[in-house]
């Protein structure tokens, strides 16, 4: 089935209340912060969400999954945003959609679409949705309060996955090891450093914006550019020994890894996968905790094989580090997501759905 959206020219509407609400959910995390995600108003109470084709990931995300799941985090995110203005809300995934049949390509797809029900009173989330960030310095070297990964757990197994946290000090040694590995290895798929170029900035980060900026990746400028340019350098022994143990000290401290596990691949999963991530992300920073996800290991096919074979399990789809640690460099956030602001237009229901309705006239 193809999931693609036509683009069509469509009059302005009224936004209503979607000005307040996007730029609330505009801080939902993406992977490589490239912000797909649009609301497209319909009128004061419904809107869609959809995604720029021209900002997944198709080489590295491999069909589609890990860009997809974030919806889950973007849904969670703006039902949150409407909470903290004191409207019941509702995203609502197109169920037909199929992951792999959004194809590399330009302009947008809808994904699902929003209902604002009524109101309700307003309960306080921006604090904690501002405060929740990825954190790439060195953590405190003191293990996790266990009341806490009891409640990480809960989370998890809430939405039916498991959140498995191990602190055994020669494991976690082993996991930082093969992630540095790891992305030095995927540092020379020349395809897939061309697709992350577009999204590496080097300057002083924004306040506004996209991609990977220097500050909040804990690297230098110079070092950026040259695993940018000149990525075999770091297979030569002493350059990259010197790289391997720089990028260990980032993480001293560390004293826990975890992974998640559960079902990761068909869309509504999918979705579901990336609203128990952002439930279990905002935990953490209530509790003072930071993390760092290790994509590398997943997409790295010999780095997967190491975590289904250490871990003894096929259905690991995550893997991170997590701890307390200073209050880590803010990444910048797009000033508007909203449709109209980029002056995008869409039709008005995704293929899927005009199909669906066309086989049941």
């Amino acid at each position: 089935m193809n999931a693609q959206v036509l683009a069509t020219p469509r009059a302005a509407v009224s936004i209503g209340p979607w000005q307040e609400l996007a730029e609330l959910a505009r801080l939902a995390p993406t992977p490589h912060n490239t912000q797909p995600f649009r609301i497209r108003p319909l009128n004061a109470h419904l809107a869609q969400i959809a995604i720029l084709r021209e900002r997944m990931l198709p080489v590295e995300d491999t069909g589609n999954l890990y860009v997809l799941s974030s919806f889950g985090i973007f849904a969670e995110t703006l039902e949150r945003a409407g909470r903290h203005f004191g409207h019941e809300l509702t995203v609502i995934p197109d169920p037909y959609l199929e992951p792999a049949s959004i194809e590399p390509g330009t302009g947008p797809v809808v994904l699902g679409r929003v209902e604002i029900t009524g109101r309700c009173a307003p309960e306080e989330q921006r604090r904690v949705l501002e405060a929740r960030r990825t954190s790439r310095l060195p953590y405190e070297n003191r293990l996790v309060d266990p009341r806490a990964l009891a409640e990480f757990e809960r989370i998890a197994a809430s939405h039916g996955h498991r959140f498995e946290s191990i602190d055994d000090p020669a494991i976690v040694r082993d996991v930082l090891r093969r992630n540095i590995k790891a992305l030095l290895e995927n540092n020379l798929k020349s395809v897939e450093l061309d697709e992350l170029r577009r999204w590496i900035r080097i300057a002083d980060t924004p306040e506004t914006g996209d991609g990977l900026w220097s500050g909040p990746m804990n690297q230098p400028r110079w070092e950026m550019r040259l695993a940018l340019k000149f990525p075999r350098l770091f297979l030569l022994p002493g350059l990259a020994s010197i790289a391997r143990a720089k990028y260990l000290r980032t993480q001293a401290g560390t004293r826990h890894v975890a992974i998640l596990r559960g079902p990761f691949g068909p869309w509504l999963d999918l979705v579901g996968a990336g609203r128990m991530l952002m439930e279990l992300w905002l935990s953490m920073t209530r509790h003072g905790i930071y993390m760092l996800p290790f994509g590398s290991m997943i997409t790295n096919a010999a780095c997967n094989r190491y975590l289904r074979e250490r871990f003894a399990a096929e259905d690991i789809w995550f893997i991170l580090r997590f701890g307390y640690s200073a209050v880590p460099p803010k990444a910048p956030r797009l000033e508007s997501i909203l449709w109209g602001e980029d002056r995008l237009a869409y039709s008005a229901f995704p293929v899927s759905e005009r199909r669906r309705r066309a086989s049941s006239a």
